[in-house]
């Protein structure tokens, strides 16, 4: 399969239903030097891919080494989630250190500290009150030491305003298949809203292209929806998406049992399909049509939303 470290978002959390914020820049205290084409710049914390990584340059595991999100204003904020060591693969997240302990700063000078898990999934951290600022700074107290090499990194990291989110947040996921965990990661389809272009939900039907497999997203309650926003195929790159099947044709069955035909173009870049608003408790996402990927013949979707 494709370059693709997976995330699987289990952390019901209340930060998780607020907006994330695009920060104006990020800085740190050191950065690891570039080498054989690979850079480890803050610009790749907000690029929209795990399997691109931050790595401190200072010696030793980088304690005290620190990230300085600038909001670009005062913002009211109540949380963050950090993809926490190299996501590259599974391989490189235990050969590098990961954070531990955990310090957050704002711009008031306030503190908080948290003690995160050793564990490669992306993880939601509460801050105990809104709190406004202007900067969030991440300060590393301790690691997780990599069995190999000795450099603290961070793929992702996103910050949450106290307004909710944009789309219908879906309560559960089903698939018609799902293609099986490897060294890059999964494919769940939950993986359709965490943000990240280089996640995403892919099929598993040996014998097929993806036509007639399915995705459901169920609701907490009764909903009207009227748009699908998604990023179709396998959203790394354009390189990417041309190897693996993508969808371009859909039908969406409510709760009701009443359906609609959509049209999905066959682009990496984010897309909006338009429908006649339903109110449904769920709606299920059957591929009608696909354009073949040139190495894979797999269906993937990296991102997929349903709004208003």
């Amino acid at each position: 399969m494709p370059l693709s470290p997976l995330l699987l978002l289990s952390l019901a959390l209340g930060s998780a239903e607020a907006k994330n914020l695009k920060p104006a820049s990020i800085s740190a205290s050191s950065t690891y030097p570039a080498d054989e084409n690979v850079n480890y710049e803050t610009t790749n914390l907000t690029d929209l891919k795990a399997s691109t990584v931050w790595a401190e340059g200072a010696e030793g595991s980088g304690l005290g080494s620190f990230l300085v999100v600038d909001l670009g204003g005062e913002k009211t904020v109540t949380g963050a989630r950090l993809w926490n060591g190299n996501w590259y693969t599974s391989d490189f997240w235990q050969r590098h250190s990961r954070i531990k302990e955990l310090e957050v700063e704002f711009s008031d000078g306030s503190v908080e500290k948290f003690t995160l898990k050793d564990e490669k999934l992306p993880e939601l951290i509460r801050f105990a009150k809104p709190v406004k600022t202007s900067s969030v700074k991440f300060k590393i107290k301790s690691v997780y030491t990599g069995n190999t090499y000795n450099d603290t990194c961070v793929s992702e990291v996103q910050v949450f305003d106290d307004e909710p989110v944009d789309y219908v947040k879906p309560a559960a996921y089903k698939a018609s298949s799902i293609y099986p965990e490897d060294a890059d990661g999964n494919y769940s389809p939950s993986n359709l809203e965490d943000g990240l272009v280089d996640s995403m939900w892919c099929e598993a039907n040996k014998t097929g292209d993806g036509v007639g497999e399915w995705l459901e997203m169920s609701f907490p309650a009764a909903t009207s929806v009227s748009k699908l926003r998604l990023r179709n195929g396998n959203g790394y790159n354009m390189s990417f998406f041309m190897k693996a099947n993508s969808a371009t044709a859909a039908t969406l069955t409510f709760s009701d049992g009443k359906t609609e035909k959509i049209v999905i173009k066959a682009t990496v870049a984010e897309q909006t399909v338009e429908f006649p608003a339903h109110t449904t408790t769920k709606v299920k996402i059957t591929f009608d049509e696909v354009r073949k990927g040139k190495e894979f013949n797999d269906l993937c979707i990296s991102e997929g939303t349903f709004l208003p």
